[in-house]
């Protein structure tokens, strides 16, 4: 609110709220079908005023690409500017990573296409110790992947999934439109399996679930891998509503329609007008086709209770470490965590750090430790472009997600995950042999960046195999195979594994676990039943 964000209100005023996956009482405020847009503009806007009072100085277009640590304290970091491709060096007394998750280690996801791993794994390479890397998010309602030639996938907001109804055919490979499909003759799988949550059961709930109905030959749409969403009962149920509220009588049912369109559209126009003009097809007429895809990482660097790593100086916030989310998260958290690691806890946890570095002086850019720092970023960046290959730094960012969505995804499996981390071995000594990154260091060159970005992928995909090999167990959105219920449902084993899965770098392809016990004083943890 204090960033101007507008959030939606009820009639008379008060903040409004509605459900989201996961819960049954309406607990989630919101701005529309964009609650997380707006509440980045909100936070670019707070930072461009203090930008404008000359309290923050920005660097825009730099990615950092290493930590430098002095004396086991981080004092600064390199970053290279992406438009002059020259290296720079930038000390403080404290390095904060809010540089977001790790999503696209898949290749496809609907994060950004900038976003990356690298500033985390850099650090991570420096002492700061990994956690859980293997729980990610799958969101249930994207929009499907329509060939080769994507780099993104697109999310519609878990908002419509409060009055939307997701279904299938009851027929296998069923070629009609859904339309023509009546209403006997569809399954609405998670009504049917889950009454009591219905369509809002979790995200991971939901989308092993539309995973399990596709594989089992009842997905739509040309790739058959998707189910509908539908909006045709609650535009029907709207309609009657606005009928009893404005008092009016003998009215048709194309009238009921249009009047429930007119809500629907007030409340979701926005998304609906996203997905009419990303697929051509009208949302309001047909069911909208959706299948999960990765969309939030809940593993980071390792934190304590005041958002520092396992390297002094060095703090993570946000979605970059891995607090508060354990193996799941609600709709709406991550809005919550980003809130709250920067307005309740670091402005006041990193003065202890600071209260002690008050002796010490300006820090120098002309440390030996920074030199040295700024010489193996350089090497790395020459390493690239000298490699002189045949294949492209997509190519292997393609080959990588893969591999990861193929054996690393929705679902695990011990001899998946094992020859997952073979492959991604050959395919990293392949990428250092063989990939092709044309122009020079010193330029604008977007495909050098990705290839720094891609370099890191591969290192952690290596990792996240192996954190999900390690995990012989289901929890939320770790999906082992070997342990379900009859009824498929994640079965977790708190006596062996109620544990934060903190890995410790030792070089490319070997890592050391080290496991902090979960204690709870007081709850006593139970697994949930969305039955």
């Amino acid at each position: 609110m204090a960033q101007g964000v507008p959030f939606a209100r009820e009639y008379g005023g008060l903040l409004s709220n509605r459900s989201f996956g996961g819960t049954q009482v309406q607990r989630t405020f919101y701005a529309a079908g964009q609650t997380g847009q707006q509440l980045l503009l909100g936070a670019y806007s707070a930072l461009e005023r203090q930008v404008a009072l000359g309290n923050v100085e920005m660097h825009t277009r730099h990615e950092m690409l290493d930590v430098v640590v002095i004396d086991g304290k981080t004092r600064g970091i390199i970053a290279r500017n992406l438009i002059t491709g020259e290296i720079e060096r930038h000390a403080g007394h404290a390095v904060l990573l809010c540089t977001g998750g790790y999503g696209n280690v898949f290749y496809l996801s609907t994060n950004a296409m900038g976003s990356n791993v690298t500033a985390a794994w850099k650090a991570h390479k420096k002492g700061a110790f990994f956690a859980n890397p293997c729980f990610t998010q799958i969101h249930p309602t994207c929009i499907p992947v329509s060939g080769d030639h994507q780099s993104k996938l697109t999310l519609m907001s878990e908002s419509l999934r409060n009055d939307g109804r997701i279904w299938v055919p009851k027929k296998q490979n069923d070629d009609r439109k859904p339309i023509d499909i009546p209403e006997d003759e569809r399954d609405y799988y998670l009504e049917r399996r889950y009454p009591a949550f219905g369509n809002l059961v979790p995200r991971d709930v939901a989308s092993r679930a539309a995973k399990e109905r596709c594989d089992a030959g009842y997905g739509v749409g040309t790739s058959k891998m998707a189910v509908y969403l539908d909006y045709a009962a609650a535009i029907e149920r709207y309609g009657k509503i606005e009928v009893g509220k404005k008092g009016l009588s003998n009215i048709s049912k194309e009238e009921i329609i249009a009047l429930g369109k007119d809500v629907v559209k007030e409340k979701y126009g926005n998304l609906f007008d996203m997905y009419a003009k990303i697929t051509g097809e009208n949302p309001y007429e047909t069911p909208m086709r959706i299948y999960p895809a990765v969309h939030y990482t809940m593993g980071g660097l390792w934190v304590d209770y005041e958002l520092k790593t396992t390297v002094d100086g060095l703090y993570a916030l946000g979605e970059a470490n891995f607090s508060d989310h354990g193996a799941n998260r609600l709709g709406a958290s991550a809005l919550m965590q980003g809130l709250a690691d920067g307005y309740f806890v670091i402005p006041y946890t990193i003065g202890n750090y600071l209260a002690d570095e008050i002796r010490t002086g300006h820090i120098s850019t002309d440390h030996p430790a920074f030199l040295q720092a700024e010489n193996e970023v350089k090497e790395t960046l020459n390493k690239f472009v000298n490699c002189k290959g045949k294949k492209s730094v997509d190519y292997f960012h393609k080959a990588l997600g893969k591999i990861m969505w193929n054996d690393c995804g929705m679902a695990r499996n011990k001899e998946g995950l094992e020859k997952a981390i073979k492959e991604i071995k050959a395919l990293r000594t392949e990428f250092w042999n063989n990939v092709m990154v044309p122009g020079t260091v010193d330029e604008f060159n977007v495909e050098l960046e990705k290839a720094g970005r891609v370099a890191d992928f591969i290192e952690l995909g290596e990792l996240m195999c192996k954190d999900a090999l390690d995990r012989n167990e289901s929890c939320g959105g770790h999906f082992r195979e070997e342990s379900q219920t009859e009824e498929g449902e994640a079965e977790r084993n708190d006596e062996i594994y109620s544990y934060v899965a903190a890995w410790k770098y030792i070089n490319a392809g070997e890592s050391e676990l080290n496991k902090e016990p979960l204690i709870y004083e007081n709850i006593k943890i139970a697994a949930r039943s969305y039955k």
